[in-house]
């Protein structure tokens, strides 16, 4: 006879990000812990599964993905229903409210009486308002629950907003291996110049990594860099990353004679911190973005960071002057300014690296578990 799990997690995909959070959550709830995955991965998502790293007991559910290239992807799986009274678990937390699986999944809880969490990273800017059924069905969701998780104050204030009491909400800061971008990091830093030279890019790189879509704010990115390029010769931009906007983006670079735009393609997560380790400053210009891990990646690297407002995790890792800037979305002309006045001045630019690496600290897979273990202990008590 199996042992019987006492919590689930009923999440999307298998993501390099989460497995070393739920590795945490693991030691403490040992076998009673279980994670639940919709799907193995989706067609937005190039990085590869390394199962060797898992450390928790996790189940890939069969079923049918609906998904046009680049667009979020829609999970049904129908044997969800069975696979929960199977296991008949005390605590269910569910990654959202737009899959029927997640529907399924409340329906459980309502039908047997168990405790249903969700975790929500939505923000107002990352979901629509504008259908009043829409609306409705995730506040009924939202009420359905009996604690909520969220990894910041955007995904915090936006459940608020759909009628979560703030008793009811507990914080898992979203997070990255700290210590592996810091370390690899580093390491590679003895070589930058080399690396650089190699390259062929110039002195002074501004980093963007994410897809060349105009979602991502890289238009914008684009016409800031070339109002700061005019004054700063001596800076590259380098994108990594590719997408479907990409041809879109070399044309107007070679239209608008924008030197010094580097086109790098996706590169895999464990070589990222050698791009890291030659940029002087990375940015996220994004017109919608949940959270955006690539923040944490950053300032674990130690860089200065500036970041579009509607990026959730923009005013839980930015201390705007401290370790970078928030500028309004789309907003290029304003972009170009803080890009000016963090390369104006060195010294500041570097005290600006070590209060990011400071901050990001605070954001670790274990904080993040001790968010979860909390909200799990807070709905049975």
């Amino acid at each position: 006879m199996t042992k019987r799990v006492r919590t689930i997690i009923l999440t999307e995909i298998i993501s390099p990000y989460r497995i070393p959070v739920f590795n945490e959550i693991t030691k403490v709830l040992k076998d009673g812990f279980k994670v639940i995955f919709l799907g193995e991965s989706e067609k937005r998502r190039a990085w590869p599964v390394r199962k060797e790293n898992i450390r928790f007991n996790y189940q890939v559910l069969h079923g049918f993905l609906f998904q046009k290239r680049q667009q979020a992807p829609y999970f049904f799986n129908p044997t969800l229903f069975f696979d929960l009274y199977r296991s008949s678990p005390e605590v269910i937390i569910v990654g959202g409210y737009q899959y029927p699986s997640y529907l399924l999944a409340v329906i459980y809880a309502k039908l047997f009486r168990r405790k249903i969490i969700l975790w929500c990273e939505s923000n107002r800017f990352s979901d629509s308002h504008n259908i009043l059924l829409k609306e409705a069905y995730k506040r009924w969701f939202v009420r359905s629950c009996s604690g909520y998780i969220v990894p910041g104050k955007m995904s915090y204030e936006y459940l608020l907003s759909l009628g979560a009491r703030s008793d009811k909400i507990w914080k898992a800061p979203n997070a990255v291996d700290n210590d592996y971008f810091h370390n690899s990091c580093d390491s590679k830093r003895e070589n930058a110049g080399l690396f650089k030279e190699s390259k062929g890019y110039p002195r002074k790189i501004i980093l963007y990594i994410g897809h060349l879509i105009d979602e991502k704010g890289v238009s914008d990115l684009l016409k800031a860099f070339s109002l700061f390029s005019k004054e700063r010769s001596d800076s590259g931009l380098l994108l990594i990353g590719s997408g479907k906007d990409e041809i879109k983006y070399r044309e107007f670079c070679a239209a608008n004679k924008i030197n010094n735009v580097f086109f790098a393609g996706f590169i895999d997560q464990k070589e990222l911190p050698a791009y890291y380790a030659i940029a002087d400053l990375f940015i996220l210009p994004t017109h919608k973005d949940t959270w955006g891990l690539v923040l944490n990646e950053a300032m674990a690297c130690g860089l200065p960071v500036i970041s579009s407002n509607a990026a959730g995790a923009a005013y839980d890792l930015i201390v705007p002057c401290e370790n970078g800037y928030i500028f309004e979305k789309s907003n290029f002309e304003q972009l170009s300014n803080y890009l000016k006045d963090i390369f104006s001045d060195e010294q500041k630019s570097i005290a600006m690296g070590k209060k990011s690496f400071e901050i990001v600290q605070n954001y670790s897979p274990e904080k993040c578990a001790q968010g979860f273990i909390e909200a799990i202990n807070g709905v049975k008590a």
